[in-house]
């Protein structure tokens, strides 16, 4: 019975992810921590930084749900403890989601 069940759980198609954006200002300066999911599932999942216009990864997950949400709301948290002010806003869609 467990493996039934196992199998079946295994069948049902992933549960489609949106990226997730804030969007943090201070004066004229911009800073976005973005959670990204490649895949358009929970895992893998990568937290983007953009600093005047350049993107880093500041951390990734395979294996632990919610690793990259936690990262990024700490660090979300530390850029509102340095005065920056940060909003949540519609994060852009990954690749396989554009449309040709």
């Amino acid at each position: 019975m467990k493996k039934l069940l196992l199998l079946a759980l295994c069948a049902l198609p992933a549960q489609a992810v949106e990226n997730q954006a804030m969007h943090c200002q201070r004066a004229d300066a911009v800073r976005i921590i973005e959670v990204v999911y490649p895949q358009g599932t929970a895992l893998p999942c990568e937290v983007h930084y953009t600093k005047d216009g350049q993107t880093s990864v500041l951390w990734r997950a395979s294996n632990e749900a919610g690793y990259c949400e936690q990262k990024a709301a700490d660090f979300t948290q530390r850029q509102r403890d340095w005065g920056w002010q940060c909003v949540a806003t519609a994060a852009a869609a990954t690749p396989s989601e554009d449309t040709p």
